[in-house]
């Protein structure tokens, strides 16, 4: 199953978003993750900006026990689950299940209309940087690996039609 999931931040942000994909890229061992951009709070009591992203990533669980799994993400990096305003409040890291498919395909693009999921795909969006270990990327998706027997972490970040065809080939074609 491909699931698509946006990942949101408004406190250090930067350190947060980066910690999140780390994190992902650890259990999953791939993430293909969109552009990273500085958006305002919505419908969240707050004036801190957000980083948001959105990243697909493939798994064999079922959407009830990822969602699990992306709450413990949110939980290790801060968050606290059990506060019933918890949704209205700043946060360390949101990750929200938004889309899953059976097959690739980015129909799901057209489909979400919230503004700051809409924002991930504008190119004026202000770009957020984020930094994984020794490496800076701010300006394009990109595909992460993490290959857990070296501990190593590899940042594919290409030309963007370089980088679609790789995945395609790869990362989406099974």
């Amino acid at each position: 199953m491909y699931y698509v999931i946006s990942i949101g931040s408004n406190i250090q942000p930067e350190q947060h978003v980066a910690a999140a994909v780390s994190t992902l890229t650890k259990i999953f061992g791939s993430i293909y993750l969109y552009q990273r951009v500085y958006t305002q709070a919505e419908l969240v009591e707050s004036n801190h900006v957000f980083i948001n992203s959105v990243l697909v990533l493939r798994s064999e669980l079922p959407a009830t026990q990822l969602k699990a799994e992306l709450c413990r993400v949110e939980e290790l990096l801060g968050r606290d689950r059990s506060d019933p305003r918890r949704s209205v409040k700043d946060r360390s890291c949101d990750l929200d299940i938004i889309w899953y498919q059976q097959c690739w395909s980015e129909v799901w693009q057209t489909e979400l209309t919230e503004s700051y999921i809409q924002q991930v795909f504008y190119p004026a969006s202000k770009q957020a940087p984020i930094q994984l270990g020794c490496q800076l990327f701010s300006e394009r998706p990109a595909a992460i690996y993490f290959q857990a027997e070296a501990s190593d972490k590899f940042i594919i970040d290409q030309k963007p039609d370089a980088l679609i065809n790789w995945l395609e080939a790869g990362f989406f074609c099974n």
